[in-house]
């Protein structure tokens, strides 16, 4: 007769300790950055089915019983798994492919996206993106830079005027900074600034955190045949992860509805 094969207790171990990551993980993200991200729900679910699958795999190890669930539904649930495993990683991969790019010198002109403004002052993501701009419009100081994002209802004033007052404090003179503050995503940051840039041969950089990149590069080509190249920033160790999680939904969701093409 066939035995069954036990659960491993190790393995099991590790689903606890993953969510006990996943639970801290998303406490940090609120209490140092903010508790109102998009999907940072994500992580207290993923610690509920983490915790449910390790209790219920700790019960059969103690009393010996086999899973109430059929073992032909096993399977299919570890396999959309397995999918939706290697789906992830792909797509991270191709999140990665622009992430780290370094950016050509001289460009002409350069689009800082805006995010978003807690009142008067630029969020961490913001406030990298002025500081990163203000770094490349000093190295290359025939490059032009427009500042993009309009107001949203909890923000003090625009993004576009966020970015010009941090550019300014930094150095940059006015007249180098092109205001287009009415664009509600990155969508319209590109669709609003593209008209204030009359050289269709012009070199755009667009500036944004390294995660979004590859998908703010795929919308702006997918809108205008020009040359667009990366400025990515750096994004801190603790909001990469969710960053990266919340990027993948993003760019899946892009795809599906067609924004690239």
């Amino acid at each position: 007769m066939k035995k069954t094969r036990r659960p491993s207790r190790f393995v099991n171990l590790l689903f606890l300790v993953s969510a006990v990551f996943c639970i801290v993980y998303y406490l940090l993200n609120g209490f140092i950055v903010r508790f109102g991200q998009s999907l940072l729900w994500i992580w207290p679910v993923l610690t509920v089915f983490l915790l449910m699958r390790w209790y219920f795999v700790r019960r059969m190890i103690r009393t010996g019983k086999r899973s109430w669930i059929p073992k032909k539904l096993l399977m299919i649930m570890h396999s959309a798994i397995a999918v939706m495993l290697a789906l992830f990683i792909a797509v991270e991969g191709i999140i990665c492919t622009a992430a780290f790019q370094k950016p050509p010198m001289n460009l002409d002109y350069i689009i800082v996206l805006g995010a978003k403004v807690n009142g008067t002052s630029p969020s961490g993501a913001l406030r990298n993106r002025i500081q990163l701009a203000s770094e490349y419009l000093h190295e290359n100081p025939r490059t032009l830079v427009i500042a993009s994002g309009g107001q949203g209802p909890d923000e003090g004033i625009s993004e576009a005027e966020c970015i010009r007052r941090g550019l300014i404090q930094r150095g940059i003179s006015e007249d180098r900074i092109i205001m287009e503050d009415a664009s509600t995503s990155t969508l319209e940051n590109i669709l609003f600034s593209l008209p204030l840039i009359p050289d269709h041969s012009a070199g755009i950089g667009i500036v944004t955190n390294n995660y979004h990149m590859y998908r703010a590069l795929k919308i702006a080509n997918a809108q205008a045949d020009r040359a667009f190249y990366p400025v990515p920033v750096a994004t801190s160790l603790l909001s990469l992860p969710h960053a990266m999680v919340r990027e993948f939904a993003a760019l899946v969701v892009g795809f599906l509805s067609g924004d690239f093409s």
